[in-house]
């Protein structure tokens, strides 16, 4: 489910992929040391903090108004070799 939300975020642009994925994996690499130096919070409460951030960043990146009209045309078309041109 992460690809797929780093994939909206992206909005297929390969260098905002990168960015994106590089911001998720801070964010895990964050929670151990945010716990290792006496953070006093519930366990199960960190482990969901990178996925409630990547629901609140998809929810933010969804307001832009040039975000409409941008995923390609052929998007959930089924790809059948034999039916190429």
């Amino acid at each position: 489910w992460i690809a797929l939300a780093l994939v909206i975020f992206a909005r297929w642009s390969p260098l905002r992929a990168l960015l994106g994925a590089f911001l998720f994996g801070a964010i895990e690499a964050l929670l151990p040391r945010l716990q290792a130096i006496g953070l006093d919070a519930p366990v199960y409460l960190v482990g969901m903090l990178p996925y409630a951030l990547t629901i609140a960043v998809l929810v933010i990146a969804s307001y832009s108004p040039k975000r409409r009209g941008v995923e390609p045309a052929a998007l959930g078309l089924a790809y059948l070799r034999q039916d190429r041109r």
